[in-house]
């Protein structure tokens, strides 16, 4: 009985392991009450922190295709086209994010809208209801960019809380729909 009991611990280490290799380490985590210099890291799984290594090249927002949030965020101004995400019951929008260079942005989905809908970037970019961009040096442009986007159980105007420092602007994204 014991040694099947090792033996199921033993090959759960096992798997969980395999997931991440030493070049892919798990993603970092926010604390739960927000970014901040000296943050833990926190378990909760609707946090993710976006790698700085994952910026694929961004380049100033063009202002007919974006609307840029405290100066620092430039958010889709169009409708954005869900697809089926391969989830049963979820929508993918797939939209990029471009975020200034040097600046530490946090985004997320209010706490009400947290079971109809998701937000990721990054490669590969994990989904959750709160988004840090840290503040990444690069950027040619001033601008970084990261592929991902936004999950939601049905066409939505999405509502979005952005924090730039002690700053913070609520709007909203089309997804679907117009807002």
């Amino acid at each position: 009985m014991v040694g099947r009991l090792l033996a199921g611990g033993l090959t759960a280490a096992l798997l969980l392991a395999g997931c991440w290799g030493a070049d892919d380490p798990a993603p970092a985590r926010l604390p739960p009450d927000g970014p901040g210099p000296a943050a833990a890291v926190s378990p909760s799984p609707d946090q993710w922190t976006v790698s700085c290594a994952h910026d694929i090249g961004g380049t100033a927002p063009d202002p007919t295709s974006y609307r840029v949030v405290l100066d620092a965020v430039a958010l889709p101004s169009a409708v954005l086209e869900p697809h089926e995400s391969g989830e049963p019951g979820w929508l993918f929008a797939k939209h990029g994010l471009l975020v200034r260079a040097g600046t530490e942005v946090a985004i997320s989905v209010p706490p009400e809208w947290a079971a109809a809908a998701r937000i990721g970037w990054g490669s590969p970019g994990p989904e959750g209801t709160r988004i840090l961009v840290p503040a990444c040096r690069g950027g040619r442009s001033g601008w970084l960019a990261f592929a991902g986007g936004y999950t939601v159980r049905k066409p939505a105007c999405l509502p979005l809380l952005v924090r730039v420092d002690e700053r913070e602007e609520r709007t909203a994204v089309s997804v679907g729909v117009a807002c």
